[in-house]
């Protein structure tokens, strides 16, 4: 309807050259997410930098989102399009020649008038937690583009990146934007990944020229993912991926609290594997993704199997793969590389990411020997006569089952299932992790696993292509998973708890939520609340937060009552 509505407007002005064509652009311009407002108020802060951020329309007023990294006693605010603009009852001039002290109205709604004594829409101050600022500038009708569909992308750009002191971590070109998630990328706010021109540092994480902004759209609390990934970094688990809460900006307009993190790939800066892909490209003569696709079913093997008819590959295939368990159906999608096993547990490949078929069949027979081995009652191989032991690090998926079990991750066998493989000469077994995607965990879905406690991950209902239920026929697997969880697992909670302070990533849930609460508050003006995700754990930042303390508590005292000894 709203394609339609704007078919209709740009024609009309067009053919009738009336005074339309200014409503049009203002629709295009909500359209894209650029403020239409009559009275748009622009912010510097020159002590931290010249970035510039400008208020949006909110219903018959304006939001002014400051980052917390800018001194508010030293703000210019001014309004291009009026010349002098005064602020508040007393009408207090502002420039953008002189600093105006804004401490007093952050949180407040003030009156706006211009120099003819026009009154303009009242203006809303809002201030981030002390967080970094990440300020991206790109075209504006790409970003439209890309917010619609997320196999489009921005490839140029300028990226600012401020920690939370002011001082710059990154400045320079901005080589991609696009979209990214599953069902996540239907929600008003989209989650992005972006790529710089050069690999950085950002707030201390592994360097990378590519990074991940997950906008956590069903969790009110906006920390659920922060927590898990920074337990798996406490607990010891493999290439934990690092985050960090960071307010963002595009184009100068605030597009809300997100949470950024590394990306999984495989680099020596990341995933420190042996990289295939770049190896499988160098013996070939064309770029690996210009080859055929290829799809077999009921083969002898596996069910199916899906990747590249590649007609060289480098002399060891053995590794490095990362890969994913993913949802039954998701592999009928033709784009997605991988292989389904007789058992019915679907596996994606991510990397490398056009996988040869001689690439397919290796890890797809290594995968079908290691659970061989598993699921036998000796947990040896047949055939092989090889241990579960030499084909899988036992460790790090016990570790990984009791994050699952602990958050009871709504998606544990919903496509997050992260598995990875190095080259025989370097290490030959298959490990679980990284642990990735918990937005719908900690009781937040009401169809499965709301209550704090209970069994979960080895829940009858899970039986079925459940990894983590085979691995629990093993005897010697239950004592390593109860050995982790007393020696480890349980240590790193009383963290959680605020029992101890940890010397790590890992935090108190009080340090959590007051660590975002003013951006979560300038996040909610942007987005409003999201009554889908609020139906059970809260209805905002406050009470999403309560619910959350208090299903954490519960589900240990259920686990202590329990513990997998």
């Amino acid at each position: 309807m709203r394609g339609k509505r704007l078919d209709f407007v740009f024609w009309r002005a067009l053919f009738t050259g009336r005074k339309v064509l200014p409503a049009f652009l203002g629709v295009v311009l909500m359209t894209l997410g650029i403020s239409g407002t009559a009275c748009a108020l622009s912010a510097r802060c020159p002590d931290v930098g010249e970035e510039t951020v400008v208020s949006r329309e909110a219903g018959k007023g304006q939001v002014l989102s400051l980052p917390g990294c800018w001194d508010a006693e030293k703000i210019l605010l001014f309004e291009p399009g009026y010349g002098k603009v005064y602020l508040g009852k007393e009408r207090q001039e502002i420039s953008a020649e002189a600093a105006t002290d804004l401490t007093g109205w952050i949180g407040q709604t003030v009156q706006v008038w211009a120099e003819s004594g026009k009154r303009l829409p009242d203006v809303t101050i809002l201030q981030g937690s002390a967080l970094p600022a990440l300020f991206l500038e790109v075209d504006a009708a790409r970003l439209g583009k890309i917010n619609h569909d997320k196999y489009q992308s921005i490839t140029e750009g300028r990226a600012v990146y401020r920690e939370a002191d002011g001082s710059v971590g990154y400045a320079g070109e901005l080589t991609q934007l696009k979209g990214r998630g599953n069902n996540t990328f239907a929600y008003p706010k989209k989650p992005y990944q972006l790529k710089l021109k050069e690999k950085v540092s950002l707030s201390g994480l592994r360097r990378g020229k590519t990074w991940v902004l997950l906008a956590n759209w069903n969790d009110l609390s906006l920390i659920r993912n922060q927590i898990v990934l920074d337990l798996s970094q406490e607990t010891g688990l493999r290439y934990a991926v690092g985050c960090q809460q960071v307010d963002v900006w595009i184009n100068g307009s605030y597009n809300g609290l997100y949470l950024m993190t590394e990306k999984i790939q495989i680099t020596k800066d990341r995933m420190n594997l042996q990289d295939l892909e770049e190896e499988t490209r160098r013996v070939n003569d064309q770029p690996v993704d210009s080859y055929r696709r290829y799809l077999e079913k009921g083969g002898e093997l596996l069910d199916l199997a899906r990747g590249y008819r590649i007609p060289n590959n480098p002399e060891d295939i053995t590794g490095g793969y990362l890969a994913s368990i993913e949802k039954f159906a998701r592999l009928r999608d033709y784009s997605i590389p991988g292989f389904r096993m007789k058992n019915g547990i679907s596996v994606r490949i991510e990397e490398p990411t056009c996988p040869s078929q001689e690439q397919v069949d290796y890890l797809g027979r290594r995968m079908d020997e290691a659970l061989t081995a598993l699921s036998a009652a000796d947990g040896r191989h047949p055939e092989t006569g090889k241990s579960y032991h030499e084909y899988l690090d036992s460790a790090s998926f016990a570790l990984k089952m009791l994050i699952e079990d602990f958050c009871k991750n709504y998606d544990m066998l919903g496509g997050s299932q992260l598995l990875y493989k190095d080259a025989d000469r370097v290490d030959p077994k298959i490990y679980a992790g990284p642990a990735w995607d918990y937005d719908l965990s900690f009781g937040m879905m009401k169809d499965r696993g709301a209550k704090p406690t209970g069994e979960y991950v080895l829940s009858p209902n899970f039986s079925k292509r459940n990894i983590y239920q085979i691995f629990w026929g093993q005897e010697d697997f239950r004592e390593e998973t109860g050995k982790i969880w007393k020696q480890t697992f349980r240590p790193a909670l009383e963290i959680l708890t605020g029992e101890t302070v940890g010397e790590g990533k890992l935090r108190s849930l009080a340090e959590y939520r007051e660590g975002i609460r003013n951006s979560a508050a300038m996040n909610a003006r942007r987005w409003g609340t999201n009554s889908g995700a609020g139906h059970l754990a809260g209805n905002n930042f406050e009470t999403a937060c309560a619910y959350l303390e208090n299903w954490i508590r519960q589900r240990i005292d259920w686990m202590d009552a329990n513990s997998r000894d």
